[in-house]
């Protein structure tokens, strides 16, 4: 379990909770970093209502292979073609800058689109180069990316950003002619196709994973002089909170557009995230600042002020595009997902990304299989109004609990005959057979909200539960934690729960196994979590193996702890019906001070640390063997009592055999006195039963 490229072995932070591992039922994960690299690559964009980008994606070859094309040709094909786009972009970037492009965009230009450069250069007409200009210079001014000089070459900067999404960006800006270059006081310094400009910078809202957006507030001069100058705000953020934010003199063409080249771009599995802005009169932002000033001075309730000021700025906002960055998978995802489930453990993905997207990395990493029947819980949509049917859907009036519940229920009762009744949950709770159907559900943050509610949940985990893949897309930390500790105190089974980044770090508390991956969005996950790897792929090993060993070894060691000692003091029970119970011991001190701490103490720690039923490479080759972890067969209270039994049975051996032995046997020693005295038959007693225990 050592990642050679991070230097990283697996770090256990916590030392009693071991057995756990072996009885690990249900698995939370986050996707991004943790199923993926978290290495992000600027794929694709729409500007103004025009794709442009190419690349063949591992989640859209998985599609294509799934609709039986050969990929290994197509894939040839394409990859030949895009290098030839990329040296006819590079050629047209030239021209379009007035300095010297890197000597390395051969090597770092992830976005190919020669139709981009075209547009750049003034090809597609003189409003298209304006907009495509203003988004690229929109993804240069709002990011909160810092750069340092390259230790390798001093002549370039490197990008140092909160998450690999803004150095995707940011870095991208930088290669088509729109380079980031370092912060002032004031702002920031562009070079902005091979002219150094500074722009300033007023606020940055920050990002965080409740707002799901990130603003930037930039003075712009007067274009007379003496004149009043006005702020433009730039706002990224994910689509659903763009749009909602968008004013109603947006194009609706465009809108219309720019939301199918996103579903476009998420169905091929890449993030997406849309780019908007404001203009504001110099006015309009001296009062929003004094209120932005008297809201960060505030002693109580700072946070929700803040926000309400920040909500307040970013409405009405003009549309300028999207984006879409590929995160590929880790090595051995598929594979790992496919032995957890072949072991009999249940993985739910627990993400921020859209529902195309997701439905797309699911298929990738082997969540999701080709013939599976999706359930998705939404709010609302043409889908959703053909599932529940015209009728229904009118008798719902909009009411979006009432839909996810009515949702929830025809599933249940439509594909597993169930109603929700408190008989229907105490079965679940004793069933922990693997999900028999090819069914999977698939629900978005919104519907999700509303699932968890005390109304819908017992409906909402009983149809997760017949399902072997459950998908939940646009959640926030808070919801991650919630559906962790439904299912884990519901169904009371084991859970463990995985990820990367501090958003992660509400679910790794709630479950009873908390995994951080190091990775790129620092160590926060890490931190928090009960251990630490480098790879989604070490967790099969970490429970398969280690885990199951764990529980089985503790499933020996207690009761044979007992047993021990058992065996020693009911031998001193039945000395002490021969001696009125006054109180002497049947042992020499000697074998009282050693029986636990030399005699036996060995055999149990060698038990508890070594004892391997079968080698590690079986255990991954039959993973089914551990089932026996989440049925919970190895630590039982039959299992106790037995030990006891035996236990007693011993002791009854160790006893009355050296005392029928000695019991009148007419031999004397030198002395004269009779063989029989108790540290005579106290040795004999005291041998049996280590021997007893050590066999």
């Amino acid at each position: 379990m050592y990642y050679k490229r991070l230097d990283y072995p697996c770090v256990p932070k916590s030392w009693n909770i071991s057995d756990d591992l072996g009885q690990i039922e249900y698995v939370f994960s986050d996707k991004t970093g943790t199923l993926t690299q978290n290495i992000m690559e600027f794929k694709k964009c729409t500007i103004n209502g025009i794709p442009y980008g190419r690349a063949y994606t591992e989640a859209y070859a998985d599609i294509r292979r799934r609709q039986g094309i050969d990929i290994e040709e197509e894939a040839a094909r394409e990859k030949k073609e895009i290098q030839e786009d990329k040296g006819v972009m590079i050629d047209l970037l030239r021209d379009v800058n007035v300095g010297e492009l890197s000597k390395d965009i051969p090597n770092e230009l992830t976005f190919i689109s020669k139709k981009f450069a075209q547009a750049l250069n003034g090809q597609a007409g003189d409003s298209q180069k304006l907009a495509c200009e203003n988004f690229m210079l929109a993804l240069a001014l709002c990011h909160s990316v810092l750069t340092e000089k390259s230790k390798k070459d001093p002549n370039k900067l490197e990008l140092r950003a909160q998450s690999p999404d803004e150095s995707a960006l940011v870095g991208t800006a930088r290669d088509v002619g729109f380079e980031f270059l370092d912060r002032t006081k004031k702002g920031v310094i562009l070079n902005v196709q091979g002219i150094e400009k500074e722009y300033q910078i007023l606020n940055i809202l920050e990002f965080n994973s409740t707002r799901k957006r990130m603003s930037a507030l930039v003075k712009i001069p007067s274009a007379i002089p003496d004149g009043e100058p006005t702020a433009l705000l730039i706002c990224k953020g994910a689509d659903s909170i763009i749009y909602s934010r968008l004013s109603d003199e947006n194009d609706s063409e465009l809108l219309e557009k720019t939301a199918l080249h996103l579903e476009q771009f998420a169905s091929e599995g890449l993030r997406t995230l849309c780019v908007a802005q404001r203009e504001l009169t110099w006015t309009e932002y001296l009062t929003w600042q004094k209120r932005h000033n008297i809201a960060a001075a505030s002693l109580e309730n700072r946070e929700e002020k803040m926000e309400d000021v920040a909500s307040s700025i970013e409405r009405d906002l003009t549309l300028l595009g999207g984006t879409a960055i590929e995160d590929k998978l880790q090595d051995g995802v598929p594979e790992s997902i496919q032995l957890l489930a072949r072991a009999g453990i249940k993985l739910w993905v627990l993400t921020g990304d859209k529902v195309e997207t997701a439905i797309n990395i699911g298929f990738s990493c082997n969540l999701l299989e080709s013939g599976m029947n999706l359930l998705i819980i939404k709010t609302s949509g043409e889908d959703v109004e053909e599932t529940l049917g015209k009728e229904k859907w009118k008798t719902l009036q909009g009411d979006k609990s009432r839909v996810v519940g009515a949702l929830i229920e025809q599933y249940m009762m439509q594909h597993f005959g169930l109603t929700g009744s408190m008989d229907e949950l105490i079965a679940a709770k004793n069933d922990h057979s693997p999900p028999s159907g090819a069914f999977g559900v698939v629900i978005d943050g919104d519907a999700l909200k509303l699932a968890l509610s005390d109304k819908h949940r017992i409906n909402f985990l009983l149809l997760c539960k017949q399902c072997k893949a459950v998908l939940c897309c646009r959640v926030s930390p808070a919801q991650k934690a919630a559906v962790v500790t439904l299912v884990k105190e519901t169904l009371d089974v084991m859970t463990l729960a995985i990820g990367d980044g501090s958003n992660d770090v509400a679910m790794i508390q709630a479950a009873d196994v908390g995994v951080g991956i190091a990775g790129e969005e620092g160590t926060q996950a890490v931190m928090s979590a009960d251990y630490a790897i480098g790879q989604f792929r070490y967790v099969t090993r970490l429970t398969l193996v280690h885990g199951r060993w764990s529980y089985k070894r503790l499933a020996e060691m207690i009761p044979s702890f007992f047993y021990k000692n058992v065996v020693f003091t009911l031998a001193l029970f039945w000395y002490g019906i021969h001696d009125d119970f006054d109180g002497t011991y049947l042992f020499e001190y000697t074998y009282l001070m050693f029986y636990n701490l030399a005699f036996t103490s060995l055999p149990v720690i060698l038990l508890g640390i070594f004892d391997q039923d079968v080698d590690d490479y079986i255990s991954l080759i039959v993973p089914q063997l551990y089932q026996s972890g989440i049925l919970r067969q190895e630590w039982t209270m039959t299992k106790f009592g037995w030990y006891m039994v035996d236990g007693f049975y011993q002791s009854l051996i160790s006893y009355f055999y050296p005392y029928l032995m000695y019991y009148k046997n007419g031999i004397v020693t030198e002395s004269g006195l009779p063989l029989d005295h108790r540290y005579f038959v106290g040795a004999l007693v005291a041998t049996i039963a280590i021997v007893a225990f050590c066999r």
